[in-house]
């Protein structure tokens, strides 16, 4: 694990990126002020799962790669409803092996791929989807539901995590540059967020499984400068800190305080085999605060009418395709 945990621990867990994001299964708005994800975590790993893993131009023996099993299941030219899929295994992710593995090869032979390495065998995985259905053009109704397709009964780490991209720390003042966002809460498990130019938006965590809501985790997303430099930092609640939190048992690493520009809920399910879990969650702006609750029988009635028209849609497309080939 060296060369993971120099590279890829050091640079890619600690640093708060600059013109963009990275995440799982996750979405943000147009400008990439907003955004949010999953994070995973199996118990094993060194590193809590946050985003894509691949190898570098040097490393894979062709050019950079992505190493990873995902899908994009579904999506409306709109994106008013969307679908995507990722397989998470159960035992400790081959960081090394893959990189080692690659970088071994010559340009003649084939890539060794994540499911070469055997982790997905005897289907000890879990499934991961996320769902993404628009109840109005600020509204976004999210699920993610998490799949045992293992043997026996697993627990998973799931914290599904909305932040606001960095964009107050560089001392600038062209366009895109920010005053600092907060986001807050201000009532049990609704986060309410303020952005310059986004302005106020409204994140509501839903209960886990169990019927019991989950802790909120609480961070800013700042380089841990510390870790990466060296130096110290204005605050010492950083971008790795859930990670810490979650892989390394760092309870202090998180801010108490209940606000920060990074947030997450964050759950431990355990599934059985063939078993499932889902939490779902609500994003939207101060115009669309559900007058109910954000929960409600509405809310999954209103996933099934999107994913069906979807589906209704997509028997349309095939059938045109199918004519147009006679």
């Amino acid at each position: 694990m060296d060369h993971v945990g120099t590279i890829f621990l050091m640079i890619m867990l600690v640093r708060a990126y600059r013109w963009g994001e990275d995440g799982l299964l996750g979405i943000t708005d147009r400008q990439c002020r907003l955004c949010f994800c999953v994070a995973l975590w199996n118990g094993k790993d060194p590193i809590l799962k946050e985003r894509l893993f691949g190898l570098t131009g040097s490393e894979g023996n062709h050019g950079e790669d992505c190493k990873e099993c995902y899908y994009y299941l579904d999506s409306t030219p709109t994106h008013s409803y969307m679908e995507a899929l990722y397989k998470y295994p159960q035992a400790e992710y081959p960081y090394a092996r893959l990189v080692e593995e690659n970088k071994n090869r010559s340009f003649q032979d084939p890539e060794f791929e994540l499911e070469d390495t055997g982790v997905f065998d005897e289907s000890k995985y879990w499934d991961v989807y996320a769902e993404y259905a628009k109840g109005g053009p600020n509204d976004i109704l999210i699920k993610i539901r998490v799949c045992n397709r293992g043997p026996e009964t697993s627990v998973i780490h799931l914290l599904p995590t909305l932040w606001y991209r960095n964009t107050w720390i560089w001392g600038c003042e062209h366009e895109g540059c920010t005053r600092k966002s907060l986001l807050k809460e201000i009532e049990p498990n609704h986060i309410r967020g303020k952005h310059e130019t986004l302005g106020t938006s409204h994140f509501y965590v839903g209960p886990g499984p169990d019927g019991t809501q989950p802790p909120l985790l609480w961070t800013e997303n700042e380089t841990n400068m510390e870790k990466l430099h060296g130096v110290e930092h204005y605050t010492k609640y950083v971008k790795d800190a859930f990670h810490r939190y979650v892989v390394n048992g760092e309870t202090d690493a998180v801010c108490p305080d209940k606000k920060g520009t990074k947030v997450a809920a964050y759950y431990v399910l355990e599934v059985p085999s063939g078993g499932e879990a889902t939490v779902k969650f609500r994003l939207c702006d101060e115009d669309s605060i559900p007058k109910k609750d954000p929960f409600g029988p509405d809310f999954d009635r209103f996933l099934l009418i999107v994913s069906v028209m979807q589906m209704n849609i997509m028997m349309v497309f095939c059938l045109v395709v199918s004519l147009q080939k006679r």
